[in-house]
């Protein structure tokens, strides 16, 4: 059992992402919007004008939002298949970063809930 984790900064891939999980038949995942540390530092020191303004080809481009996808997957070789499909369907992008996708093993799940 694993867990996919993709943060995902170029959000015009997030319906294709989607659609390959319910290909593959994973049915449930959590997304979250998420911010990367670069811009969070910036706008902390009040440096975030950067990102916008006259510097802007300077600075590393920092999306304006991006998000957190992820799922448990049981299946190793789901896992794998989906990872796969994933890859073939962003590697003709133009863009330099799209995000980035990890996996962690997952040694159980323990659902909460009220006693009866």
């Amino acid at each position: 059992m694993q867990i996919l984790f993709i943060v995902l900064n170029d959000l015009s891939y997030q319906e294709t992402i989607l659609q390959l999980f319910i290909k593959h038949k994973v049915r449930g995942a959590t997304i979250l919007d998420s911010e990367g540390m670069a811009k969070a530092v910036l706008e902390y020191e009040g440096l975030g004008m950067l990102l916008g303004g006259p510097f802007a080809q300077s600075v590393a481009q920092s999306p304006a939002s991006s998000k957190t996808i992820f799922s448990v997957i049981p299946d190793e070789k789901i896992v794998c298949d989906l990872i796969d499909d994933i890859q073939s369907a962003l590697e003709n992008s133009r863009q330099k970063t799209i995000g980035f996708m990890f996996t962690l093993p997952v040694s159980g799940i323990y659902p909460l809930k009220a006693k009866k």
